[in-house]
């Protein structure tokens, strides 16, 4: 099926003051901070059951594996990647940090006719955003699917990493997926809450609050970040 996942951003404005005047001063624009190829997040997984009991924890490790890739239009996509350490699979996100601030994550992967869509994460602008699609599919006896995304501004707050307090900005994103066909259906419903260090271009804690597959809990995820290495 596909997922779409989301990672999240953050920025500090800085409002300078000076003598009245009868023009109209534009604030400045946010300080965008990207990660050189080889920065890691050391990240801890706690992973709870749907009575939020502590089932298991482990670490998993995110890097930087590419910076200012082609993904047409775009050519200043970041790759980042991290392993699975319950599945042992990759989950590779493309990014773009936005000049305004904001992250732009790419969905994926495709099993309709919706090709993969940018979509936004609104750390400095805190404008709302909202994705709707539904079409026909062929895929393991399924014939529509119907795929609904939003993402809003949370707030501006600290989180620490090993120690260091960081001004973040947490956004909170849901995803729904439901497929469907005359002889059954197959929902997964996804609500989770990340920050975003924009001084430094790197992710903080994410909290995954609600996780459910055809209407079940499931395990969900709390992650903590336990130190950040930048190139």
């Amino acid at each position: 099926m596909k997922h779409l996942f989301f990672l999240i951003s953050v920025f500090v404005i800085v409002i300078l003051s000076g003598c009245k005047s009868n023009s109209t001063t534009t604030p400045p624009g946010p300080t965008v901070v990207i990660p050189n190829v080889g920065s890691t997040w050391i990240i801890q997984n706690v992973r709870l059951d749907s009575n939020n009991v502590v089932k298991k924890i482990d670490t998993s490790t995110r890097y930087v594996g590419a910076t200012n890739m082609t993904i047409a239009p775009y050519n200043d996509v970041v790759m980042t990647y991290e392993t699975n350490p319950v599945t042992g699979k990759n989950d590779t996100v493309y990014l773009r940090y936005l000049s305004n601030g904001d992250i732009a994550h790419l969905s994926s992967p495709a099993i309709d006719p919706q090709l993969p869509q940018w979509l936004i994460a609104p750390f400095y602008t805190h404008t709302a955003q909202n994705f709707n699609y539904g079409g026909n599919i062929s895929y393991l006896g399924f014939t529509y699917d119907t795929v609904t995304f939003s993402a809003s501004y949370v707030k501006n707050d600290n989180d620490t990493i090993a120690g260091i307090v960081y001004p973040a900005s947490f956004v909170m994103t849901t995803t729904t997926q439901k497929a469907t066909s005359s002889s059954k259906d197959s929902t997964n419903l996804n609500t989770q809450t990340n920050s975003f260090i924009p001084s430094k271009g790197f992710f903080g804690g994410r909290n995954v609050s609600m996780n459910q597959v055809n209407g079940k809990q499931v395990q969900r995820v709390v992650q903590t970040v336990l130190s950040v290495n930048l190139k």
